[in-house]
């Protein structure tokens, strides 16, 4: 399934109101619930052949999401509070026919604004066992998503959940299309791939510009698949696809990329998400404004309900979304994720920050945000870094190049235990902020922006020796 209709509607669809939905539609469809612990509902035609997908209403409470992943348009008219019902259909007449009528019979009872996606003209589709799901190969899972904006949906993310120990998780987009953070996060790890397709059909990696093509055992692969910072310069008749480097001008914004963790001794926690808070109070000058468990970030950001979220799933980790503002000050976005070991609780937080230009960047700021997350016993580690960025903070199938290091922190239980003297001696000369128990080390990487690897170098030398050390007793 690859066609996506979502029915934007001003009173919640409750059972009565999908059944007449669909009544008018075709009076020979019917429901069948596609998982039992899941909330997905599957439309069947008579013959017992699937048609549409689509997941009941989500509550909107963080509208700019609306914005953010759809058009602002479509946002313009809808009652506050409204509810999200997003139908993915199979990419052919039959398919999207019911997914326009189901979405215009809710409109039409409930009100609201209907939104649609592409056509999803691929030429891959087949039958799957995933309602997301395009094609398969062996080894991987083909999701088309036609859209502006590729979320990390609950589409996405059930695919991961029920397949990503057998297959990878491939997404295929065209070329105008833009990656989430978080879509972007889990694409660029060895569990996924950005399959990019311009207008003549051929496809590219997302992320290096190396063509591909499909194989039905691993999905679309490159002929040789780049290993190591090193390997472009090892293979030179390797080569991107045109234009796909030469793009690259056009991200004149400098982006920030957060990397935080924290370790909670008390199994009941207050604390899960003020890392968040201070990291973008100081950077964007806000907290989010929405979170959830995928995206869209619908839920309007509370911690009380997110400590109770992640309690609710018990040993169970869990990954939730954040997103700030939309429209206004600094764009930004991450993931949360929490799991346990023993009777902590393990924090760590992803999060990107967009900016026009590098003056608008506040890096003397993050001194202070390490001394803030410190403070409040929120750090066990910090890294930050820079790319390009498209001041939107989503991601354009360009190259945007290694992320370069632009510092590195340490909170005060490991400066407790690496000791104040040694934490100073190492490639990097440490900075101390804060006072006590609480202080924490600041490592700025003094790097020349031109030479890249150098910088990444100094940077794994430091974290080398950060970690060299960090089992030996000082005698300060």
């Amino acid at each position: 399934m690859s066609y996506d209709v979502i029915a934007l509607v001003a009173a919640e669809p409750d059972e009565q109101a999908i059944a007449r939905a669909l009544q008018r539609v075709d009076p020979d469809l019917f429901l069948h619930r596609y998982r039992d612990d899941t909330d997905l509902l599957q439309v069947k035609n008579a013959d017992g052949r699937l048609l549409a997908t689509f997941e009941p209403g989500l509550r909107v409470e963080n509208r700019g999401e609306i914005d953010r992943l759809l058009d602002p348009d479509v946002a313009a008219n809808l009652t506050d509070p409204c509810w999200w019902v997003e139908i993915r259909s199979r990419p052919d007449e039959a398919g999207r026919e019911v997914a326009h009528d189901l979405a215009d019979g809710l409109v039409l009872r409930l009100g609201g604004a209907v939104w649609t996606s592409g056509r999803a003209d691929v030429d891959l589709w087949e039958e799957t066992e995933h309602p997301a799901a395009e094609c398969s190969a062996d080894r991987a899972l083909l999701i088309v998503q036609d859209r502006p904006v590729v979320p990390f949906s609950s589409w996405l993310a059930d695919a991961v959940a029920t397949q990503a120990r057998r297959r990878t998780l491939q997404v295929l987009t065209p070329h105008t299309s833009r990656l989430t953070y978080g879509t972007r996060t889990f694409l660029a790890s060895a569990l996924g791939r950005w399959v990019v397709r311009d207008d003549s059909g051929a496809c590219h990696d997302g992320l290096t510009g190396l063509p591909v093509n499909w194989d039905d055992t691993h999905g679309f692969r490159s002929e040789k698949e780049p290993v190591g910072l090193g390997w472009a310069a090892e293979e030179p008749g390797v080569r991107p696809v045109p234009g796909f480097v030469e793009r690259a001008a056009t991200l004149t914004g400098t982006r920030l990329v957060l990397d935080v963790s924290a370790v909670h001794r008390d199994p009941f926690t207050s604390a899960l998400g003020r890392a968040v808070e201070i990291a973008t109070e100081h950077l964007a000058h806000t907290v989010p404004a929405g979170w959830g468990p995928h995206e869209p970030a619908l839920r309007q950001w509370d911690r009380e309900r997110l400590i109770a979220f992640a309690r609710r799933r018990g040993p169970r980790s869990a990954i939730l979304h954040f997103a700030g503002p939309h429209g206004s000050g600094h764009p930004f976005s991450g993931q949360l994720r929490v799991s346990r070991r023993g009777r902590e609780v393990l924090e760590r937080i992803s999060l990107v920050v967009d900016f026009a230009d590098e003056d608008a960047v506040p890096f003397d700021a993050l001194p202070a945000l390490v001394e803030a997350l410190a403070e409040e016993g929120a750090l066990e580690g910090l890294r930050v870094r820079r790319t390009p960025g498209s001041g939107d903070g989503l991601y354009a199938p360009v190259w945007s190049g290694p992320a370069l290091p632009v510092g590195l922190a340490v909170g005060a239980g490991r400066l407790g235990r690496i000791g104040r003297r040694r934490a100073q001696a190492g490639p990097i000369k440490g900075t101390l902020v804060g006072s006590g128990e609480q202080a924490a080390a600041w490592y700025p990487v003094l790097g020349d922006v031109d030479s890249p690897l150098d910088t990444l170098a100094l940077a794994e030398k430091q974290l080398a020796y950060l970690a060299s050390i960090a089992g030996r007793d000082d005698h300060e």
